[in-house]
């Protein structure tokens, strides 16, 4: 199975109306396609939490909002 084409798109749009940079959404983008392609088992506790890390790493609170932190 392959990951629909809408939600790459729904995806993308989510980090560019969050500010985030273009490289999380391709993070999320390959994580869902590998789990969607049966090449990623989403149950494998230490490859979830290093997929996490990666995409807390490549994320940004706040950035350029004029937010509180």
């Amino acid at each position: 199975m392959s990951l629909d084409p809408k939600i790459v798109k729904a995806i993308e749009e989510a980090v560019a109306e969050a500010d985030q940079e273009p490289a999380l959404a391709r993070r999320l983008v390959a994580w869902m396609q590998a789990i969607t392609s049966g090449s990623e088992d989403p149950n494998d506790v230490s490859r979830a939490e290093r997929h996490l890390e990666l995409l807390y790493e490549g994320t940004t609170a706040n950035r350029g909002r004029g937010g509180m932190f």
